[in-house]
C-alpha cells in the first residue's frame, strides 16, 4: 500500500511539474515579425514603381507600455538583407496595453537616407489573443528617401497616379 501510495504521489508530482514547465514555456511565447524598408527617389512617401530595396538598413523592435513608456521588449538591431527584407524574432507574448513596433533606424545608402515623416515606424500587435493563430506577423513597408528627387521618371510616376486619380471620381 505505502508503495502504490508513493508512486501515485511521485506521479502527481510528475503531473504538476510539467504542467509548471508548460507554464514558463508559455510566457515565452515566441513571434517572427517580418518587414521591407525601401528607397523612394521620387520623395512621395509611399512605396511606388521606381522604389528599390535597400540592403544593409537596420531595424528595431521595441515593445512599451503605453501608459509609462517602461520598455518590455527590445530586440537586437536587425540588418535588412540583399531584397530590403528583415526577420527580427520576439519573445513574450505583448498584450493590448504593450505599443510595440519595428522602427527603421538608418540607411545603408548614403543617398538615399532621409526618413520618411511619420513612417518611420509601424505598430505590430504581438500577442496570441487577438484570434490570430499565426506566430508570423508582418509589418508595413518602411522606407527612406533623398534630400532630393533623384530619378527623371518620378515626373512620369506622378502624372501616372495623377491620371489613376482622375479615373477613380
Amino acid at each position: 500500500m505505502a508503495k502504490s501510495f508513493a508512486f501515485f504521489a511521485l506521479l502527481v508530482s510528475v503531473v504538476c511539474f510539467s504542467s509548471l514547465l508548460d507554464l514558463a514555456q508559455a510566457n515565452k511565447e515566441k513571434f517572427h515579425v517580418e518587414g521591407k524598408i525601401y528607397c523612394d527617389p521620387c520623395r512621395l512617401e509611399f512605396e511606388n514603381r521606381l522604389s528599390t530595396p535597400l540592403p544593409g538598413a537596420t531595424v528595431v523592435l521595441e515593445c512599451k507600455y503605453e501608459n509609462n513608456e517602461t520598455v518590455t521588449f527590445k530586440s537586437k538591431e536587425v540588418v535588412t538583407d540583399q531584397n530590403g527584407h528583415y526577420n527580427i524574432e520576439a519573445e513574450g507574448d505583448h498584450p493590448e496595453e504593450e505599443n510595440c513596433k519595428v522602427t527603421a533606424l538608418k540607411s545603408s545608402h548614403p543617398e538615399c537616407n532621409d526618413p520618411m515623416s511619420g513612417m518611420e515606424s509601424d505598430r505590430i500587435v504581438l500577442t496570441k489573443n487577438m484570434g490570430v493563430r499565426s506566430k508570423s506577423r508582418f509589418v508595413n513597408s518602411l522606407g527612406f528617401m533623398p534630400k532630393q528627387v533623384t530619378n527623371d521618371q518620378c515626373k512620369i510616376v506622378v502624372a501616372e497616379l495623377a491620371e489613376n486619380d482622375k479615373k477613380d471620381d
